[in-house]
């Protein structure tokens, strides 16, 4: 896989892309959707909406966040921060990855000599998507980008259209989680070596909520997919898999990190969303929160929460759309559906 080193240590993080859509007239520009990935699995579980994003005459990029394949891996001092650092650390260590982030953006932006934006139509410049705990990254790269050089803001600032927050689990937002709130990675009930197994088939299962608009926790089912339509895990043919599921880091860095750095997680995302300097520095960038219906009971709750939040920001920073039908892996069952919805949040 190609990387980008995105800083002076050697850092790398590993990517797949689509390309420039072709053939171009000359002068004529393209968007370009860049997703940064969650938990378990790699930036290859967006195959299916990257080739529906190349027809539609969008480059697509996927991102592989540090502890996945071809990204350089945390360290030891790393995971020491995340297991029992200082408040202070974790907030280091979340904005290091946020910058890792913004500065592969800027310097994809570069190398790739991506086209600006252009006025009053859909080519040109860069829309971001973080899906699941992939999110939190995003929030970091936003709520720090004071802490970037003069070139990379401006260029970010110049380029940046869109931030689709697709479906970001309570983890990702540092926001409560209701206690009925379940998954095998941590039940410890359960043999340790199936915990992690056990959670692949339940986050890509489909589920039968009860009414959501009356967004009460109570009518979320929690424990048991729905028999109605497979989990997406099992559409995946054995090469797939073995490209787009990545478990390692899900019982290790992923899980440090998403329950030892609520606080650093909250205070990122609240910056990025909701603080006026930041929102200021980004005046073309829509948020947008996409949840799918039928998806697993973790992102309904932070969905929620973030509309509580918009509300109480004035409720004009944040957009939300809802997919009927839609499950946690729309980019992989519904490649259409979703890439129409994000195309939608411009």
């Amino acid at each position: 896989m190609p990387s980008i080193v995105v800083d002076d240590a050697g850092t790398e993080l590993s990517y797949i892309d689509s390309g420039p859509p072709a053939p171009l007239a000359p002068g004529q520009g393209y968007l370009t959707m860049i997703s940064i990935n969650g938990m378990s699995f790699t930036g290859h579980v967006f195959e299916p909406m990257m080739r529906v994003a190349s027809k539609a005459g969008v480059r697509f990029v996927s991102i592989n966040r540090r502890d996945y394949p071809g990204s350089t891996p945390l360290t030891v001092e790393d995971n020491r921060v995340l297991s029992s650092g200082s408040e202070d650390e974790k907030e280091l260590f979340l904005r290091a990855r946020g910058i890792e982030v913004a500065n592969f953006i800027d310097r994809f932006i570069e190398e790739k000599q991506l086209p600006p934006p252009l006025e009053g139509g859909r080519d040109g410049g860069v829309v971001l998507i973080g899906w699941s705990l992939g999110c939190a990254f995003v929030f970091s790269a936003l709520a720090n980008v004071d802490a970037l050089p003069g070139a990379v803001k401006s260029r970010l600032t110049a380029y940046l259209r869109a931030f689709i927050m697709y479906e970001p689990p309570t983890v990702a937002l540092g926001s409560p989680r209701p206690p009925q709130l379940w998954s095998p990675l941590i039940d410890t009930t359960l043999p340790e070596k199936a915990r992690v197994a056990a959670t692949t088939p339940f986050l890509t299962g489909y589920f039968d909520h009860g009414n959501l608009s009356t967004r009460d926790v109570e009518v979320l089912s929690y424990y048991v997919p729905s028999l109605s339509r497979v989990p997406t895990i099992y559409n995946l043919s054995d090469e797939e898999r073995a490209r787009a599921v990545w478990e390692d880091p899900s019982d290790k860095s992923d899980m440090l990190f998403m329950f030892f750095c609520e606080p650093q997680i909250r205070a990122a995302y609240k910056k990025a969303c909701f603080d006026p300097s930041v929102r200021a520095q980004f005046p073309r960038l829509k948020f947008t929160n996409i949840m799918g219906t039928r998806t697993s009971p973790h992102g309904i709750p932070a969905f929620w929460s973030m509309e509580d939040d918009n509300e109480q920001h004035g409720g004009e920073c944040v957009a939300f759309k809802v997919i009927p039908g839609g499950n946690h892996f729309m980019q992989w069952d519904e490649p259409d559906l979703l890439f129409n919805a994000c195309i939608e949040c411009l």
